[in-house]
Parts: structure tokens; C-alpha cells; sequence
């Protein structure tokens, strides 16, 4: 694997191709629960408030188990412990499953499905994201990253349209049940990984301290610091719009079934391709900071174009442009917080990465209620438009943020 384009340089290691495999089948379970489980919902509810709600729960776990995964990070074996994270979601699928096909669901199971399988979240992706710098060299991280967003991005396109197909033709106990099955090879794939440079380590500090050492970190460090911020914008204010509200739309607004959804779930998915794609080709530019304020405007003017949209195409058209921008967005925000921590600080630092989606379960919940007085179409553009303020506002105000730098980062700067 010595003669690959740079998009894909960080392929040329085994390691990563297996842990890589790995983003497959967790986000595969990602996008099959979001399309089923926003779907079940609503149906069972006809609620938008319950919606949100039930999906906003699950901030609550990635919130507080946050600054746990990065002292497990920090302090034990990371493969053994992703293995490990998997387990409970898994039980809870295949839990979910038998309780729809018995007819048996009823709202405090989902808000519970909501809280377990957002605790495995966590831990999930953290470790994974630790694991990602002791497989690849630093030169390559931003690519390698960038990747598992292509990873992120496909499962994204198929996984929605796949939940669509089964919900209609076989009833959403059988999505429940794959997603189960994807949890057990995401523990199988990354026991193949034997590259994980760091074992159990011993600290002089408390676990306490350490575990709050990241949050302090991402507090005091300028860097660190704006890039929280930008990336707080995306899961707030853009992306509940696709992840809360999209079963709104698809029955309310576009009057199509459980078919549409995925079809719009997936539009979504395949602009994350091709933004994936992109992130990687451009994980060596260097003007950081401006590639993060043209990727977050994109994403806000695609969504109002959705939200404006008279059809399904123009729908589908616009949420293909809010993919590649979220794609860009979230390659380089990532990247970027990990890199700029220091060496002995990365699993508290990247401990944080989990909370970005925590707060989209906060802005669905926000989105669900504003739904309800608004109407979805409002409440979309005027999110977007409050995004636009805020990256202005960051490019304006901070030197830090228009003078970040990929070289710099590259070279522990």
C-alpha cells in the first residue's frame, strides 16, 4: 500500500485500515439508529417536543461520561477498552428489537435506549480518536482523520436508505437488531489492531484532576480555546436540523413516508462523501482557521436553501452542500483541537470531542420545541443565520483563530 494518493496516504498503514474497518460498522450504527429511532418516535408520538426530547437525552450521558472516557483513554489499554465500550450498546439493540417486534415499545424505552447507547458513545469515540496518533504519524493525522470522516460519510448515504427500506418493508425491530450486530464488529475489527503504542501508564496526578485536565486545557489555551467554539456552532444551531427534524419534514412538509426520510437522511450522506474526500485533499492546507470559515457559511447557506426548498430535489440538492461543508468543517476541527494539545494531554483533550455531539442532542431539543412554535422552516433559517453570526464574530475577534496554521500544528506549535 506504498503507492497511494495523498487523499488517502494514511491507508498505507495496516493498523489504521483496520481501525478505519472499524469507523464502518460503528457509524453504520450511528445512521441506522438516527433514521429508525427519530422515525419510532414520531410515529409512536406524533410529537415534535418528544422527539427532540428523547434525542436530546442522550447529551446527558456524553455531558458527564465525557471527561471518564479521556482518563480511560489516558490510564488503560485503549483497544481493550473500545472492545468493551461496545458491549451495552449492543444488549440494548438486541433489547429494542425483541421489545418491537413484540409490540411491546413504549416511551421510556426509547428515552432509556437514548441514555445507554449515548454512554457507549462516548467512550466509543474517544478512545477511537486517541487510538487514530498511536497508529498514524503525526504528519498523517489530518488525513487520517479526514478518512473516518469518508467512513462517516458513506455509512451515512447507505445506512438511512436502508433503515427506510426496512422500516417499510419489514418494520424497524430488524434495524434495531443490525445495529446490534454492527456494535460486535466494531470490537471484533479493532482486536486486530496491535499497534497501539501506549499500554496501561501510571500519573502522578489524581484521576480526578485528570479528569477535568482537558476541560481546563481547551479553557486557557487561545487555540484551543476557538476551535471549541467553531466547533460547538455545527452540532447547536446547523445539524439538528437533519438530525432532530428531518422526520418533520419528511411527513409535514414534504409529505413523503418513511422512504423520504432516508432519501433525505442520505442526501445528507453523500455530500459527506464527497466532503470527505475533500477534507482529505485538503488536510495539508495550511490556513486552517479561513478553510473553517467558508466550510461553517456553506453549511448554514445550504440549509436555508433546504429549508426554502419548493420540492424534494432542491431539498436533496441543498443537503447534498450541507454534507460536504459539515464534512470539511468537522475533519478540521477535530484535527486541529488534538493537535494542539500537548503530547501527555491528547485522551483528556480529545475527551472533548464527544461532547460536540452531545450538544446536538441539546440543539435537537432546542430545535424540537422551536419547531413546535415556529414551524421548522423558520426555525431552520434562523438557526443558519445565527451560525453565520457567530463564525463572523470568531473570525473578527480572534487573532488566534485567523492565525492558526497547519505547519504549526504539524509541528507541535
Amino acid at each position: 500500500m506504498t503507492a497511494l494518493p495523498s487523499a488517502l496516504a494514511a491507508l498505507r498503514y495496516r493498523d489504521f485500515r483496520w481501525l478505519w474497518s472499524g469507523t464502518f460498522f460503528s457509524t453504520a450504527a450511528q445512521w441506522i439508529q438516527q433514521a429508525t429511532l427519530g422515525w419510532v418516535i414520531y410515529d409512536l408520538t406524533a410529537s415534535a417536543a418528544l422527539l427532540g426530547a428523547v434525542l436530546g437525552i442522550r447529551a446527558v450521558p456524553m455531558l458527564i461520561l465525557a471527561p471518564i472516557s479521556g482518563l480511560v483513554a489516558e490510564r488503560f489499554d485503549r483497544r481493550r477498552a473500545l472492545a468493551l465500550s461496545q458491549a451495552a450498546p449492543a444488549l440494548v439493540s438486541f433489547l429494542l428489537a425483541l421489545l418491537l417486534a413484540l409490540d411491546a415499545v413504549r416511551i421510556w424505552h426509547l428515552f432509556a435506549f437514548s441514555l445507554i447507547s449515548g454512554a457507549g458513545t462516548v467512550f466509543e469515540r474517544t478512545l477511537r480518536n486517541t487510538l487514530v496518533f498511536d497508529v498514524v504519524p503525526r504528519s498523517e493525522a489530518a488525513n487520517a482523520v479526514a478518512l473516518n470522516t469518508i467512513a462517516f460519510s458513506v455509512t451515512r448515504t447507505l445506512g438511512p436508505a436502508v433503515a427506510g427500506f426496512l422500516i417499510a418493508s419489514l418494520g424497524p425491530a430488524w434495524n434495531f437488531a443490525i445495529q446490534g450486530a454492527t456494535y460486535v464488529g466494531v470490537a471484533a475489527s479493532v482486536s486486530m489492531v496491535r499497534a497501539a503504542a501506549r499500554g496501561p501508564q501510571r500519573h502522578s496526578g489524581s484521576a480526578w484532576r485528570s479528569m477535568f485536565a482537558g476541560l481546563a486545557f481547551a479553557a486557557t489555551h487561545p487555540v484551543a480555546r476557538v476551535i471549541v467554539l467553531v466547533g460547538l456552532v455545527p452540532p447547536l444551531l446547523l445539524i439538528p436540523s437533519f438530525s432532530a427534524l428531518m422526520p418533520v419534514f419528511a411527513a409535514d412538509v414534504f409529505r413523503a413516508g418513511p422512504e423520504g426520510l432516508g432519501l433525505l437522511l442520505s442526501a445528507v450522506g453523500i455530500g459527506g462523501i464527497a466532503g470527505g474526500v475533500l477534507a482529505a485533499t485538503l488536510s495539508r492546507y495550511d490556513s486552517v482557521g479561513r478553510m473553517q470559515s467558508i466550510a461553517l457559511l456553506v453549511f448554514a447557506a445550504s440549509l436555508i436553501g433546504f429549508a426554502l426548498s419548493p420540492s424534494m430535489l432542491s431539498a436533496v440538492i441543498f443537503l447534498m452542500g450541507a454534507g460536504v461543508a459539515e464534512m470539511v468543517l468537522a475533519s478540521s476541527t477535530h484535527t486541529s483541537l488534538q493537535m494542539s494539545a500537548p503530547e501527555a494531554m491528547r485522551g483528556q483533550v480529545t475527551s472533548l470531542l464527544p461532547m460536540f455531539p452531545a450538544f446536538i442532542s441539546v440543539g435537537s431539543l432546542g430545535a424540537g420545541l422551536g419547531a413546535e412554535i415556529l414551524g421548522p422552516q423558520v426555525l431552520v433559517v434562523a438557526f443558519a443565520l445565527l451560525a453565520a453570526a457567530v463564525i463572523a464574530l470568531a473570525w473578527t475577534q480572534s487573532s488566534a483563530f485567523r492565525g492558526l496554521r497547519m505547519s504549526k500544528l504539524v509541528a507541535g506549535g
